[in-house]
């Protein structure tokens, strides 16, 4: 895919900036869900993810470029921003939570409808972003909260 901008950044940071808008107002609600928003900077939203088997927390980054005409992006971080990668123990993996990318590379990326790995991806043309990006079971804050149970289920290890 492209970097060339899609959608004026203006116009995406502001459909981004509402979207997760709940976030941003009330905080402490997120955090009972084990869900505690780090720093917001367009097009970056971070946030800390509590991991419940490793008794931890693993950050996410969150990319709204382009939005709402491309779906978000997101992929681990440590402290300092940097991508976590599999092979050193950081990252989920198994149950939608890839290790290898299409490259072979050993970058994560998350295999749910509303993620734009999954959209991206060459095998999963059958739903298109498109045809479900009014829904709100596929809004950024529920993609995350989604994101956090399936960090929590079963069948998810160490990458």
């Amino acid at each position: 895919m492209s970097a060339a901008a899609v959608v004026h950044p203006e116009l995406a940071e502001g459909s981004f900036e509402r979207a997760i808008q709940p976030l941003l107002d009330d905080p402490q609600k997120y955090e009972k869900f084990g869900v505690r928003l780090v720093g917001f900077d367009f097009p970056y939203l971070d946030i800390d993810l509590y991991w419940r088997a490793q008794g931890r927390v693993i950050r996410l980054r969150v990319d709204g470029t382009d939005f709402p005409y491309r779906p978000i992006g997101g992929w681990w971080i440590d402290s300092s921003g940097q991508r976590l990668n599999a092979g050193a123990r950081q990252v989920p993996s198994g149950s939608g939570f890839h290790t290898q990318n299409q490259r072979s590379e050993h970058e994560c990326w998350f295999c749910w409808l509303g993620w734009r790995e999954y959209h991206d991806y060459s095998g999963h043309q059958d739903t298109s972003w498109a045809s479900i990006r009014r829904d709100e079971a596929y809004g950024v804050l529920r993609l995350v909260l989604r994101l956090h149970d399936d960090l929590n289920r079963t069948g998810v290890n160490l990458a």
